[in-house]
């Protein structure tokens, strides 16, 4: 069977995505020739919505901050063909590619006010995939709280709990396997469990 390269060319185009670091109060984008723009999050807002590019569905975040306007959607070639009758807005033509995980992880950042509290380890470790370095050390620091406090409503202050709270960060790990920042974060929070004494 021949293809007709015509009906599949825009299914193979590939945009460059551009890096994403987060740290509490900005997000940083660094494209691929090395360029960096700081996106201040002090003040801003932002909307979550569904949106087409090239023919597909992407996720799109607005962000409209005091020094202008920022777009950031996932990858169009990851996304389902949209049909026409799909009446959806479509991603403007200045809109920063991401990785669908970086993209999530920052769309989690900004749903939860910037806020660490309340979070699990999982989450932890999605935002640490993205963390600049001092970021990840402090994500990875709170993710040992978690896992100490949950170890400790498990089995008691006075037990040795060390292999629990490795466990409890069990997501940290994972993340950690494939993105450098979140390894930065599983240093950090295996460093706190051992200093506490939670981890022999």
């Amino acid at each position: 069977m021949v293809r007709c390269r015509a009906l599949y060319s825009k299914a193979h185009a590939r945009p460059a995505r551009v890096r994403v670091e987060l740290e509490q109060d900005v997000v940083y984008l660094r494209t691929a020739d090395g360029r960096l723009r700081s996106l201040l999050l002090n003040g801003a807002r932002f909307a979550v919505l569904d949106a087409t590019r090239a023919q597909r569905f992407v996720r799109h975040l607005k962000l409209y901050l005091v020094e202008g306007r920022a777009d950031l959607i996932t990858p169009p070639d990851e996304g389902a063909i949209a049909p026409r009758a799909a009446q959806l807005p479509v991603a403007p033509d200045g809109a920063v590619v991401v990785h669908a995980y970086a993209w999530d992880a920052v769309v989690d950042w900004l749903q939860g006010g910037g806020r660490l509290g309340g979070r699990t380890i999982a989450e932890l470790a999605r935002l640490a995939a993205v963390a600049t370095p001092q970021f990840a050390i402090t994500l990875g620091e709170w993710a040992a709280q978690v896992a100490m406090e949950l170890t400790w409503e498990r089995r008691g202050p006075m037990r040795t709990c060390g292999s629990d709270v490795v466990g409890s960060l069990r997501p940290l790990e994972e993340a950690a396997r494939v993105h450098p920042s979140a390894a930065d974060a599983l240093v950090a929070a295996l460093s706190r469990s051992a200093s506490r004494g939670a981890v022999g």
